[in-house]
Protein backbone atom coordinates (compact mmCIF):
# COMPACT_ATOMS: atom_id res chain seq x y z
CA UNK A 1 0.00 0.00 0.00
CA UNK A 2 1.31 3.43 -0.89
CA UNK A 3 1.93 5.67 2.09
CA UNK A 4 2.78 9.10 0.69
CA UNK A 5 -0.76 10.34 0.27
CA UNK A 6 -3.11 7.62 1.47
CA UNK A 7 -3.84 9.71 4.60
CA UNK A 8 -3.62 13.03 2.78
CA UNK A 9 -6.47 15.39 3.80
CA UNK A 10 -6.92 16.25 0.13
CA UNK A 11 -8.49 12.82 -0.32
CA UNK A 12 -11.55 14.09 1.54
CA UNK A 13 -11.69 17.12 -0.77
CA UNK A 14 -11.39 14.77 -3.75
CA UNK A 15 -14.30 12.67 -2.51
CA UNK A 16 -16.35 15.77 -1.79
CA UNK A 17 -15.81 17.11 -5.32
CA UNK A 18 -16.87 13.80 -6.90
CA UNK A 19 -19.85 13.11 -4.65
CA UNK A 20 -21.18 16.65 -4.09
CA UNK A 21 -20.26 18.45 -7.32
CA UNK A 22 -19.67 15.88 -10.08
CA UNK A 23 -22.47 13.38 -9.43
CA UNK A 24 -24.55 15.27 -6.84
CA UNK A 25 -25.36 12.12 -4.86
CA UNK A 26 -28.69 12.42 -3.04
CA UNK A 27 -30.07 10.76 0.08
CA UNK A 28 -31.64 7.40 -0.68
CA UNK A 29 -29.73 6.79 -3.92
CA UNK A 30 -27.88 3.55 -4.54
CA UNK A 31 -24.23 4.12 -5.37
CA UNK A 32 -21.67 1.59 -6.56
CA UNK A 33 -18.00 2.32 -5.88
CA UNK A 34 -15.65 0.18 -7.95
CA UNK A 35 -11.93 0.18 -8.63
CA UNK A 36 -8.66 -1.67 -8.29
CA UNK A 37 -7.64 -2.39 -4.72
CA UNK A 38 -4.69 0.05 -4.78
CA UNK A 39 -7.27 2.83 -4.86
CA UNK A 40 -8.59 1.79 -1.45
CA UNK A 41 -7.87 5.13 0.32
CA UNK A 42 -9.96 7.12 -2.18
CA UNK A 43 -12.64 4.43 -2.45
CA UNK A 44 -13.10 4.53 1.32
CA UNK A 45 -13.24 8.34 1.27
CA UNK A 46 -15.97 8.14 -1.40
CA UNK A 47 -17.81 5.49 0.65
CA UNK A 48 -17.72 7.71 3.73
CA UNK A 49 -18.88 10.80 1.84
CA UNK A 50 -21.80 8.91 0.25
CA UNK A 51 -22.91 7.73 3.69
CA UNK A 52 -22.72 11.29 4.98
CA UNK A 53 -25.01 12.31 2.11
CA UNK A 54 -27.57 9.69 3.16
CA UNK A 55 -26.98 7.42 0.16
CA UNK A 56 -26.61 3.61 0.09
CA UNK A 57 -23.09 2.95 -1.23
CA UNK A 58 -21.72 -0.50 -2.08
CA UNK A 59 -17.96 -1.11 -2.35
CA UNK A 60 -16.87 -3.43 -5.18
CA UNK A 61 -13.07 -3.65 -5.38
CA UNK A 62 -11.64 -5.48 -8.38
CA UNK A 63 -8.31 -7.16 -9.15
CA UNK A 64 -6.21 -5.84 -12.02
CA UNK A 65 -5.16 -9.36 -13.03
CA UNK A 66 -8.75 -10.60 -13.45
CA UNK A 67 -9.12 -9.17 -16.96
CA UNK A 68 -5.92 -10.87 -18.14
CA UNK A 69 -7.07 -14.20 -16.70
CA UNK A 70 -10.46 -13.78 -18.37
CA UNK A 71 -9.09 -13.10 -21.85
CA UNK A 72 -6.54 -15.93 -21.63
CA UNK A 73 -8.94 -18.52 -20.21
CA UNK A 74 -12.51 -17.79 -21.33
CA UNK A 75 -14.00 -19.84 -24.17
CA UNK A 76 -16.11 -18.36 -26.97
CA UNK A 77 -19.35 -18.63 -25.01
CA UNK A 78 -17.84 -17.05 -21.93
CA UNK A 79 -16.35 -14.18 -23.96
CA UNK A 80 -19.76 -13.16 -25.28
CA UNK A 81 -21.83 -13.87 -22.18
CA UNK A 82 -23.43 -10.90 -20.42
CA UNK A 83 -24.44 -11.72 -16.87
CA UNK A 84 -28.08 -10.97 -16.01
CA UNK A 85 -26.75 -9.91 -12.61
CA UNK A 86 -24.77 -7.15 -14.33
CA UNK A 87 -27.90 -6.02 -16.15
CA UNK A 88 -29.89 -6.03 -12.90
CA UNK A 89 -27.21 -4.04 -11.09
CA UNK A 90 -27.08 -1.46 -13.87
CA UNK A 91 -30.85 -1.07 -13.88
CA UNK A 92 -30.96 -0.60 -10.11
CA UNK A 93 -28.04 1.78 -9.60
CA UNK A 94 -28.38 5.55 -9.69
CA UNK A 95 -24.71 6.53 -9.40
CA UNK A 96 -21.51 4.69 -10.34
CA UNK A 97 -18.09 5.86 -9.13
CA UNK A 98 -14.99 4.17 -10.51
CA UNK A 99 -11.42 4.60 -9.26
CA UNK A 100 -8.73 3.60 -11.74
CA UNK A 101 -5.73 2.33 -9.76
CA UNK A 102 -3.90 -0.21 -11.89
CA UNK A 103 -0.81 -2.03 -10.68
CA UNK A 104 0.15 -2.98 -14.25
CA UNK A 105 -1.11 -0.94 -17.19
CA UNK A 106 0.17 -3.54 -19.67
CA UNK A 107 -1.81 -6.53 -18.40
CA UNK A 108 -3.64 -6.91 -21.72
CA UNK A 109 -0.70 -6.26 -24.04
CA UNK A 110 -0.46 -9.89 -25.13
CA UNK A 111 -4.20 -10.39 -25.64
CA UNK A 112 -5.56 -11.08 -29.12
CA UNK A 113 -7.24 -7.81 -30.24
CA UNK A 114 -10.05 -9.82 -31.85
CA UNK A 115 -11.05 -11.10 -28.40
CA UNK A 116 -11.17 -7.56 -27.04
CA UNK A 117 -13.35 -6.47 -29.94
CA UNK A 118 -15.68 -9.47 -29.47
CA UNK A 119 -16.21 -8.73 -25.77
CA UNK A 120 -16.90 -5.04 -26.39
CA UNK A 121 -19.51 -5.93 -29.02
CA UNK A 122 -21.23 -8.40 -26.69
CA UNK A 123 -21.39 -5.86 -23.86
CA UNK A 124 -22.55 -2.96 -25.97
CA UNK A 125 -26.12 -3.10 -24.61
CA UNK A 126 -24.89 -3.19 -21.01
CA UNK A 127 -22.53 -0.30 -21.70
CA UNK A 128 -25.41 1.69 -23.18
CA UNK A 129 -27.54 1.16 -20.06
CA UNK A 130 -24.69 2.28 -17.83
CA UNK A 131 -23.84 5.32 -19.95
CA UNK A 132 -27.37 6.57 -20.47
CA UNK A 133 -29.27 5.74 -17.26
CA UNK A 134 -26.64 6.04 -14.51
CA UNK A 135 -24.83 9.16 -13.33
CA UNK A 136 -21.22 8.06 -13.40
CA UNK A 137 -17.77 9.39 -12.73
CA UNK A 138 -14.30 7.97 -13.34
CA UNK A 139 -11.19 9.19 -11.58
CA UNK A 140 -7.60 7.94 -11.44
CA UNK A 141 -5.66 7.28 -8.24
CA UNK A 142 -1.84 7.56 -8.45
CA UNK A 143 -0.07 4.22 -8.48
CA UNK A 144 3.51 3.16 -9.15
CA UNK A 145 2.38 1.79 -12.53
CA UNK A 146 1.00 5.17 -13.57
CA UNK A 147 4.11 6.91 -12.24
CA UNK A 148 6.36 4.62 -14.27
CA UNK A 149 4.30 5.21 -17.42
CA UNK A 150 4.60 8.96 -16.89
CA UNK A 151 8.35 8.74 -16.10
CA UNK A 152 7.65 10.48 -12.79
CA UNK A 153 8.13 9.72 -9.12
CA UNK A 154 5.01 8.67 -7.25
CA UNK A 155 5.18 11.92 -5.26
CA UNK A 156 5.35 14.09 -8.37
CA UNK A 157 2.49 12.21 -10.00
CA UNK A 158 0.36 12.56 -6.88
CA UNK A 159 0.96 16.30 -6.85
CA UNK A 160 0.05 16.51 -10.54
CA UNK A 161 -3.22 14.69 -9.79
CA UNK A 162 -4.07 17.02 -6.92
CA UNK A 163 -3.19 20.07 -9.02
CA UNK A 164 -5.25 18.93 -12.01
CA UNK A 165 -8.20 18.31 -9.67
CA UNK A 166 -7.89 21.82 -8.14
CA UNK A 167 -7.51 20.05 -4.80
CA UNK A 168 -4.72 22.40 -3.65
CA UNK A 169 -7.07 25.37 -3.80
CA UNK A 170 -8.93 26.66 -0.74
CA UNK A 171 -12.32 25.86 -2.30
CA UNK A 172 -12.06 23.17 -5.02
CA UNK A 173 -15.82 23.14 -5.63
CA UNK A 174 -15.77 26.87 -6.39
CA UNK A 175 -12.80 26.40 -8.72
CA UNK A 176 -14.68 23.74 -10.67
CA UNK A 177 -17.77 25.92 -10.83
CA UNK A 178 -15.64 28.76 -12.26
CA UNK A 179 -14.21 26.44 -14.93
CA UNK A 180 -17.72 25.26 -15.81
CA UNK A 181 -18.91 28.84 -16.28
CA UNK A 182 -15.94 29.75 -18.52
CA UNK A 183 -16.42 26.65 -20.65
CA UNK A 184 -20.10 27.39 -21.06
CA UNK A 185 -19.23 30.86 -22.32
CA UNK A 186 -16.84 29.45 -24.95
CA UNK A 187 -19.32 26.73 -25.94
CA UNK A 188 -22.01 29.38 -26.42
CA UNK A 189 -19.64 31.46 -28.56
CA UNK A 190 -19.05 28.40 -30.76
CA UNK A 191 -22.75 27.67 -31.23
CA UNK A 192 -23.53 27.79 -34.94
CA UNK A 193 -20.02 26.83 -36.04
CA UNK A 194 -20.14 24.88 -39.28
CA UNK A 195 -16.58 23.57 -39.56
CA UNK A 196 -13.57 22.99 -37.33
CA UNK A 197 -10.20 22.70 -39.04
CA UNK A 198 -6.95 21.45 -37.49
CA UNK A 199 -3.63 22.63 -38.92
CA UNK A 200 -0.30 21.39 -37.57
CA UNK A 201 2.87 20.03 -39.11
CA UNK A 202 1.77 17.04 -41.16
CA UNK A 203 -1.91 17.56 -40.39
CA UNK A 204 -4.73 19.26 -42.24
CA UNK A 205 -8.12 17.96 -41.18
CA UNK A 206 -11.57 19.52 -41.50
CA UNK A 207 -14.64 18.38 -39.58
CA UNK A 208 -18.16 19.56 -40.34
CA UNK A 209 -20.26 20.14 -37.24
CA UNK A 210 -23.30 21.97 -38.61
CA UNK A 211 -26.36 21.10 -36.55
CA UNK A 212 -24.28 19.53 -33.80
CA UNK A 213 -24.21 20.72 -30.20
CA UNK A 214 -21.08 22.19 -28.65
CA UNK A 215 -20.82 20.80 -25.10
CA UNK A 216 -18.56 21.30 -22.12
CA UNK A 217 -17.33 18.83 -19.54
CA UNK A 218 -16.31 20.06 -16.09
CA UNK A 219 -16.49 17.07 -13.79
CA UNK A 220 -19.78 15.39 -14.61
CA UNK A 221 -18.18 12.11 -15.74
CA UNK A 222 -14.42 12.52 -15.20
CA UNK A 223 -12.28 13.98 -12.45
CA UNK A 224 -10.06 15.78 -13.20
CA UNK A 225 -11.82 17.26 -16.18
CA UNK A 226 -11.79 20.24 -18.48
CA UNK A 227 -12.83 20.02 -22.11
CA UNK A 228 -15.15 21.41 -24.75
CA UNK A 229 -16.38 18.84 -27.23
CA UNK A 230 -18.74 18.03 -30.07
CA UNK A 231 -19.61 15.22 -32.48
CA UNK A 232 -18.56 15.80 -36.11
CA UNK A 233 -21.09 15.14 -38.87
CA UNK A 234 -20.46 11.55 -39.92
CA UNK A 235 -19.79 12.19 -43.62
CA UNK A 236 -18.05 15.55 -43.18
CA UNK A 237 -14.53 14.70 -42.02
CA UNK A 238 -11.83 15.08 -44.66
CA UNK A 239 -8.06 15.24 -44.66
CA UNK A 240 -5.15 13.66 -42.84
CA UNK A 241 -3.79 13.67 -39.31
CA UNK A 242 -0.66 12.12 -37.82
CA UNK A 243 -1.20 12.14 -34.07
CA UNK A 244 1.62 13.65 -32.05
CA UNK A 245 0.98 11.38 -29.05
CA UNK A 246 0.69 7.58 -28.90
CA UNK A 247 -2.74 6.00 -28.74
CA UNK A 248 -3.58 4.00 -25.60
CA UNK A 249 -6.52 1.60 -25.55
CA UNK A 250 -7.39 -1.59 -23.68
CA UNK A 251 -3.84 -1.99 -22.38
CA UNK A 252 -2.34 -1.57 -25.86
CA UNK A 253 -0.01 1.19 -27.09
CA UNK A 254 0.03 2.33 -30.72
CA UNK A 255 2.79 4.76 -31.76
CA UNK A 256 2.66 7.17 -34.69
CA UNK A 257 -0.98 6.75 -35.70
CA UNK A 258 -1.75 8.36 -39.07
CA UNK A 259 -5.29 8.43 -40.44
CA UNK A 260 -6.73 9.72 -43.69
CA UNK A 261 -10.45 10.51 -44.01
CA UNK A 262 -12.70 10.93 -47.00
CA UNK A 263 -16.33 11.85 -46.55
CA UNK A 264 -16.05 10.93 -42.89
CA UNK A 265 -14.63 7.43 -43.22
CA UNK A 266 -11.07 6.28 -42.52
CA UNK A 267 -9.62 5.30 -45.90
CA UNK A 268 -6.02 4.84 -44.76
CA UNK A 269 -4.64 3.85 -41.36
CA UNK A 270 -0.99 3.33 -40.53
CA UNK A 271 1.11 3.30 -37.36
CA UNK A 272 4.77 3.16 -36.47
CA UNK A 273 4.08 0.32 -34.03
CA UNK A 274 1.22 -2.08 -33.23
CA UNK A 275 -0.55 -1.32 -36.50
CA UNK A 276 -2.31 -4.69 -36.31
CA UNK A 277 -4.17 -3.57 -33.16
CA UNK A 278 -5.15 -0.28 -34.81
CA UNK A 279 -6.63 -2.14 -37.77
CA UNK A 280 -8.42 -4.66 -35.54
CA UNK A 281 -10.10 -1.83 -33.62
CA UNK A 282 -11.17 -0.15 -36.86
CA UNK A 283 -12.81 -3.43 -37.90
CA UNK A 284 -14.78 -3.70 -34.64
CA UNK A 285 -17.82 -2.45 -36.57
CA UNK A 286 -18.65 0.08 -39.27
CA UNK A 287 -18.93 2.95 -36.80
CA UNK A 288 -15.32 2.42 -35.67
CA UNK A 289 -14.20 3.86 -39.04
CA UNK A 290 -15.68 7.28 -38.19
CA UNK A 291 -14.94 10.07 -35.73
CA UNK A 292 -17.40 10.23 -32.82
CA UNK A 293 -15.88 13.16 -30.95
CA UNK A 294 -13.68 16.23 -31.28
CA UNK A 295 -12.51 17.37 -27.83
CA UNK A 296 -10.54 20.47 -26.81
CA UNK A 297 -8.53 20.22 -23.58
CA UNK A 298 -8.87 23.17 -21.20
CA UNK A 299 -7.14 22.04 -17.99
CA UNK A 300 -3.74 23.69 -17.74
CA UNK A 301 -3.21 21.93 -14.42
CA UNK A 302 -2.33 18.89 -16.56
CA UNK A 303 1.18 20.01 -17.43
CA UNK A 304 2.62 16.96 -19.17
CA UNK A 305 1.77 13.79 -21.04
CA UNK A 306 1.37 10.95 -18.54
CA UNK A 307 0.19 8.11 -20.79
CA UNK A 308 -3.02 8.10 -18.73
CA UNK A 309 -5.75 9.27 -21.08
CA UNK A 310 -8.05 10.36 -18.27
CA UNK A 311 -5.59 13.18 -17.59
CA UNK A 312 -3.98 13.63 -20.97
CA UNK A 313 -7.12 14.36 -22.98
CA UNK A 314 -7.86 17.30 -20.65
CA UNK A 315 -4.43 18.88 -21.17
CA UNK A 316 -4.73 22.55 -22.06
CA UNK A 317 -3.47 23.24 -25.58
CA UNK A 318 -4.35 19.82 -27.02
CA UNK A 319 -7.26 18.30 -28.89
CA UNK A 320 -8.38 14.70 -29.08
CA UNK A 321 -10.36 12.77 -31.65
CA UNK A 322 -12.33 9.65 -30.75
CA UNK A 323 -12.76 6.80 -33.18
CA UNK A 324 -16.19 5.27 -32.78
CA UNK A 325 -19.20 6.05 -30.66
CA UNK A 326 -20.54 9.61 -30.45
CA UNK A 327 -21.93 11.12 -27.27
CA UNK A 328 -25.69 11.57 -27.47
CA UNK A 329 -25.62 15.07 -25.98
CA UNK A 330 -23.64 16.35 -28.99
CA UNK A 331 -26.40 15.05 -31.31
CA UNK A 332 -23.75 12.88 -32.94
CA UNK A 333 -25.22 9.89 -34.73
CA UNK A 334 -22.25 7.55 -35.05
CA UNK A 335 -22.66 4.27 -33.17
CA UNK A 336 -19.90 1.82 -32.30
CA UNK A 337 -18.77 -0.58 -29.60
CA UNK A 338 -15.59 1.46 -29.18
CA UNK A 339 -14.79 5.05 -28.23
CA UNK A 340 -11.03 5.51 -28.55
CA UNK A 341 -9.67 8.97 -27.76
CA UNK A 342 -6.33 9.84 -29.39
CA UNK A 343 -4.47 13.01 -28.44
CA UNK A 344 -2.90 15.68 -30.68
CA UNK A 345 -0.75 18.65 -29.64
CA UNK A 346 -1.41 22.23 -30.77
CA UNK A 347 1.16 23.90 -28.52
CA UNK A 348 3.99 24.19 -31.04
CA UNK A 349 2.76 25.85 -34.18
CA UNK A 350 -0.73 24.36 -34.22
CA UNK A 351 -4.00 26.07 -35.05
CA UNK A 352 -7.63 25.12 -34.62
CA UNK A 353 -10.12 27.15 -36.65
CA UNK A 354 -13.82 27.59 -35.98
CA UNK A 355 -15.02 28.36 -39.50
CA UNK A 356 -12.59 31.08 -40.65
CA UNK A 357 -11.73 32.30 -37.15
CA UNK A 358 -8.71 31.12 -35.16
CA UNK A 359 -9.96 29.47 -32.00
CA UNK A 360 -6.64 28.14 -30.68
CA UNK A 361 -3.10 29.07 -31.72
CA UNK A 362 0.04 27.55 -30.23
CA UNK A 363 -2.08 25.87 -27.60
CA UNK A 364 -3.88 28.97 -26.31
CA UNK A 365 -7.28 30.47 -27.01
CA UNK A 366 -6.98 33.30 -29.53
CA UNK A 367 -8.75 36.61 -30.19
CA UNK A 368 -12.15 37.07 -28.63
CA UNK A 369 -12.02 33.53 -27.26
CA UNK A 370 -8.92 34.45 -25.26
CA UNK A 371 -10.67 37.54 -23.94
CA UNK A 372 -13.60 35.42 -22.75
CA UNK A 373 -11.41 32.71 -21.25
CA UNK A 374 -9.06 35.01 -19.39
CA UNK A 375 -11.72 37.07 -17.68
CA UNK A 376 -11.31 37.16 -13.87
CA UNK A 377 -12.94 34.32 -11.90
Amino acid sequence: MLNYYDKDPRLEKWAEVIVDFCTQVQAGERVEITGEIQGEPLMLALYKRCLERGAFPVLRPVFSEAAEIFYHTANETQLTDVSPVSIFDAENTQVSLHVLAESNTRNLTGIDPAKVSKVRKARQHLSRIRKETIRWNITSYPTHAYAQDAAMSIRDLAELVFSAGFLNRPDPLKAWQNLREKQRVIAAMLTGTRTFRVETKGCDLSMGVEGRRICESSGAVNMPDGEIYTGPVENAVNGRIKFSFPGYFMGQVVEGIELEFKNGRVISATADSNEVFLREMLETDEGAHYIGELGIGTNWGVTRFTKNLLFDEKMGGTIHLALGDAYRETLGENRSAIHWDILHDLRQGGRLYADAEVLIEDGLFAGRFADAWNRPD
